[in-house]
């Protein structure tokens, strides 16, 4: 029979309240990270799903940045959780970015993952469509299709497309985390 004494398991080890503990403190920011990567591979889903990824490719540029609410979003929750998780003048700019730094490689990770899902098993001939989307445009402005096709295989490699996914997300979630930290400490004061 466990005996708590204290709120604490006298049974569990150190390291089991050391994890338990750093659980409840980025909580917030797992959830977030979760959010985003979930949401954004809904987003994906519903662009193939309404014909964003073959019969009305041509539109899919100006909708494909609707992408980036979900970081946004997220990112702002959380950090801002996190500020009034803290005593008035405690929050400081770190505060904010490591809050960043756990959302988003917590959805960068997870967001690689769902892509290489996605498209493998889900929609498998995105690549194909978008480097020949990439020739029709070219063709349409009188430019050279194959240069166009050329940088198009370049881009729209599996591997290299999912880097850059993963970069542009790490990059876009720091901003949006410090930019956040800077308007939470300048409203505070």
């Amino acid at each position: 029979m466990n005996e708590v004494m204290g709120g604490y398991n006298k049974n569990e080890t150190h390291s089991t309240l050391f994890i338990k503990t750093i659980f409840m403190v980025i909580k917030n920011e797992l959830i977030a990270g979760v959010a985003i990567a979930l949401a954004s591979f809904l987003w994906i889903c519903l662009e193939f799903l309404i014909g964003m990824h073959d019969r009305y490719i041509d539109y899919h540029l100006y909708i494909a940045g609707l992408i980036l609410v979900f970081p946004a979003i997220g990112v702002y929750w959380a950090v801002r959780k996190r500020y009034y998780s803290l005593p008035p003048g405690e929050f400081k700019i770190k505060d904010g970015l490591m809050s960043g730094v756990i959302i988003i490689i917590t959805a960068a990770f997870l967001n690689l993952f769902l892509q290489l899902i996605f498209f493998k098993f889900i929609n498998p001939d995105y690549f194909g469509n978008m480097i020949a989307a990439s020739a029709k445009k070219a063709i349409m402005t009188g430019g050279n299709s194959i240069l166009a096709i050329q940088e198009a295989q370049e881009k729209y490699i599996l591997s290299a497309f999912l880097l850059h996914n993963f970069m542009n997300l790490l990059i876009l979630g720091l901003f949006i985390a410090l930019m956040t930290s800077f308007r939470l400490i300048k409203k505070g004061k």
